[in-house]
């Protein structure tokens, strides 16, 4: 064999060797990239980090002898768009709720109309809390700041474990102090219309009722049914275009 075959022959071994080596790291790269930490429980967190303290002692309005319907009537009588107070019971989430004509107001806006990142925590312009009881789809929005602040607690959720112990949600009017227990909690993007107000009849209700409680990354066992007003609580999520986290829950009678 000439030096010179030798030679093609070194260069090819060479150049499949380099090969080899950059699928290697490829194949290494992807599986760091997709490896799905666990948390203490054993349960998948992917880049999802815990918000806030997670073992944050767990306790409603009423054990801590506050009571929500007079501090938003307190609030709304310097801001008369503050509609509702919302307290997650173990998180940082306990603040007022505002509503305008359209879901702009208050994205990017303060309560005194002031330019901010944040804005406020706010409720869906078409829904109407006057009379909860017989209401289908109440939405609120707030923004995920990826730190302990305004809706960024809720991402929690995404650990069964965490939802075990923070099942119950209140929302306060001026009249009166509701309880909602969670049911279902997911990741989307912004082509699942998960914020339907308008049915036109139950049966309608029923699918949109199915359809979010299917979505739900852990089967949370509540029964769901056409005659429950369902609490749905929207903020961003970082980990796809587009994306959502989502929490409903639904109004205990």
């Amino acid at each position: 064999m000439s030096a010179k075959n030798n030679k093609k022959i070194i260069i090819v071994v060479i150049v499949i060797i380099i090969i080899a080596i950059i699928g290697l790291v490829v194949f290494l790269l992807n599986n760091m990239l997709n490896k799905h930490e666990l948390d203490e429980y054993g349960e998948e967190l992917g880049y999802d980090i815990p918000v806030g303290n997670l073992d944050a002692e767990v306790i409603d309005s009423k054990a801590q002898k506050r009571n929500l319907s007079s501090e938003i009537k307190a609030i709304n009588g310097t801001y008369k768009e503050a509609k509702a107070w919302l307290k997650v019971p173990g998180t940082t989430i306990d603040t007022p709720i505002f509503q305008s004509t359209d879901n702009v107001r208050y994205y990017r806006n303060d309560r005194d109309n002031k330019k901010t990142k944040w804005g406020e925590a706010y409720l869906d312009y078409r829904c109407e809390l006057s009379d909860i009881g017989n209401m289908a789809n109440i939405i609120l929005y707030g923004h995920n700041t990826e730190t302990d602040t305004h809706f960024t607690p809720l991402l929690d959720y995404k650990r069964q474990e965490f939802y075990k112990k923070h099942k119950y949600i209140e929302l306060a009017t001026e009249k009166e102090t509701y309880k909602f227990e969670v049911f279902s909690v997911y990741v989307t993007d912004t082509s699942f219309f998960y914020i339907d107000t308008n049915f036109n009849n139950i049966s309608e209700y029923a699918s949109f009722i199915k359809s979010i409680k299917n979505k739900s990354r852990y089967d949370t066992t509540v029964a769901v049914d056409t005659k429950d007003t369902i609490l749905t609580l929207s903020t961003c999520d970082y980990s796809i275009k587009d994306g959502r986290f989502v929490v409903h829950a639904k109004l205990v009678k």
